[in-house]
């Protein structure tokens, strides 16, 4: 296992409930709807639960395998995988904490590890903070406007 040495974490409420959270954001695999820099996630295994694989088709032009663990429904999930050859690897923790009958916390870190993590914290640590938090603020929208219709 490899220590993430470089986490970016950023936490926000929701005015919305964890199950309608993990419907508007993840349960249809559709990470592009939040993930600023998903183009699309191609070929997954499955829903998401524990094992799915799937490949992230970033906008980059880049495809990165990508497998879920740590997934509890309506909670928390992990979406962990390698990269430059498994010279790296990554790992993105979305936790749902509910505060209220009407306000759910989402706690959202992304970080890498691995050989290069002191380089790609100098390329690309700027983008990845940024794409952590667009990636979160684009959760509480798509999670407020899918409350207001329920």
């Amino acid at each position: 296992t490899t220590t993430i040495m470089t986490p970016y974490n950023f936490s926000d409420t929701c005015k919305a409930t964890p199950e309608t959270i993990w419907e508007a954001c993840f349960s249809h695999m559709k990470w592009e709807n939040w993930d600023t820099d998903v183009e699309a996630v191609l070929e997954p295994s499955g829903g998401c639960e524990n094992g799915t694989t799937f490949i992230f088709h970033m906008k980059s032009g880049q495809k990165i395998n990508c497998t879920l663990k740590d997934v509890i429904h309506n909670e928390t999930l992990t979406f962990t995988g390698p990269f430059l050859g498994g010279m790296g690897r990554f790992d993105g923790t979305v936790r749902l904490i509910k505060e209220d009958a009407t306000t759910t916390k989402i706690d959202y870190t992304f970080g890498w590890g691995g050989l290069l993590s002191p380089l790609l914290t100098l390329v690309a640590g700027k983008p990845a903070m940024e794409g952590t938090k667009t990636g979160l603020e684009n959760m509480v929208r798509l999670s407020e406007e899918a409350q207001i219709k329920k």
